[in-house]
């Protein structure tokens, strides 16, 4: 059901992800007139989708000369009543609150692990070296052959993505240096530079 008016969509069944856009002070060290910047919100849309990526251009095109913004999508989906339930709550105790900063912490409130709907895990491959990467990817399934994978690709290596847990504790022990596990968190999943 549509509110034409305000443009608002009633009851929807799809899921639900949490991103964030962001420009770090960390990524832009060396920028003339920076600022750290950030946007969070919760959609149905796909990572890919033209929507979001038209936000994310407005979000880079905001900033100035070459400063470099981020864009993450949440791993797993989100479990609309518990996020419902909670937003009810918080207002209730917190009638002060500024409504107008209603959408982060809508975004804050999906983002917590216990709003988490789907179980992923991400592993953080922070080496720029695919083959080694997919090598990370073989010993996943050797400890579970029937693990569902995906690598993304991120500024300083890859994301691998498990469509569940697994005992990854000898594996970890392995790739201490560069591979850390990150059990319900946003994937890196587009990156920009402003041009001047």
């Amino acid at each position: 059901m549509k509110n034409f008016k305000w443009g608002t969509t009633s009851f929807d069944s799809s899921p639900i992800h949490v991103v964030l856009f962001v420009s770090r002070n960390k990524d832009n060290k060396d920028i003339e007139n920076f600022t750290e910047r950030r946007m969070s919100f919760i959609t149905h849309e796909d990572m890919d989708s033209e929507e979001l990526k038209n936000k994310f251009e407005d979000f880079v095109n905001h900033g100035v000369p070459n400063e470099l913004s981020r864009m993450y999508y949440s791993v797993n989906e989100r479990n609309g009543e518990k996020i419902y339930k909670e937003i009810l709550h918080f207002l209730i105790d917190n009638p002060n609150f500024n409504l107008c900063s209603i959408m982060p912490k809508i975004a804050g409130i999906a983002a917590k692990k216990e709003c988490a709907l789907t179980k992923h895990w991400m592993f953080d491959f922070d080496l720029k070296c695919y083959l080694a990467a997919v090598n990370f990817c073989k010993k996943i399934k050797e400890i579970d052959k029937d693990i569902n994978i995906t690598i993304h690709s991120t500024p300083h290596g890859y994301a691998i993505v498990t469509d569940r847990g697994f005992d990854c504790r000898e594996l970890l022990k392995k790739y201490e240096k560069y591979v850390t596990l990150k059990r319900d968190d946003l994937l890196c999943v587009k990156w920009k530079k402003k041009n001047n």
